[in-house]
Order: structure tokens, then sequence, then C-alpha cells
């Protein structure tokens, strides 16, 4: 951002927000485990080369810490067991929660550039009011 602001805390805070958002609508899906899950965030624009699973776990493990993601060992796995995790019921509403303010902030949004495209100036308007 301009200023230098932005940048710093927040910014990773919105990073990891939106990760955990992805992962809690990729587990709404179907539930999953960790190597699963960051190959499917590519839908989200994550480049999985360029990420480190590290972070995925992170995110799930702050998931369930807030409730909103559990996890389970799964037995039929063939080989070594591995994690598999699921969105909880609470976890479920805070995501609805959370796209519904997405959805609002949206129309604001649209708001926004309506009314800034309703008074753009046409090329030849704007030679015309110099002129003044």
């Amino acid at each position: 951002m301009p200023g230098g602001r932005g940048r710093g805390q927040g910014g990773g805070r919105r990073k990891m927000f939106f990760l955990q958002s992805c992962l809690l609508v990729l587990l709404h899906r179907k539930p999953d485990y960790g190597y699963s899950l960051m190959d499917d965030l590519k839908e989200f624009g994550f480049q999985s080369d360029q990420m480190d699973i590290s972070i995925i776990y992170r995110a799930l493990r702050d998931l369930q810490a807030t409730n909103l993601v559990s996890d389970s060992w799964d037995e039929k796995s063939l080989g070594p067991q591995r994690r598999v995790y699921t969105i909880t019921p609470q976890g479920e509403s805070v995501l609805a929660g959370w796209i519904e303010n997405l959805r609002q902030r949206r129309k604001e949004i649209e708001t926004l550039e309506s009314a800034y495209d309703a008074v753009k100036l046409k090329p030849n308007e704007k030679s015309e009011l110099s002129d003044t």
C-alpha cells in the first residue's frame, strides 16, 4: 500500500484468513488430507510448488484450536495412516457467516464502482470543462 501501510502483520493475517477460508470451503465439500488440500488450493490461486505444507498444517491446527475443523486417523489408508480433516458444525456456521459477509462486501464494492463509473467524464467533456 502507499506510504508503507498495510505491510507487516495485517497482510499476513489477511493471507492466513484467506487460506483458512479456502480450506473450510474445501472441507465443506468433503473431508480430506493435508497434501490433497494443498493440491486443491490451486482452484483459489495458490501454487502448490511454491507453498510449504507446514503452512497448510498450521492453518489446519489454528482451525482445530477454534473448533472449526476436526481430524481423525484414516485407518483404511494403504501404507502409513493419514489424518483426515473434517469441517465441524461450528465451522459450517462460521463459514456461512464469512461467505455472507463477502457477498455483502461485494455489493458495497459494486455500488462504489457504479458511483465512480457514473461520474467518469468522456474525453470530449474533459476538454469542454477545461476551456471554461
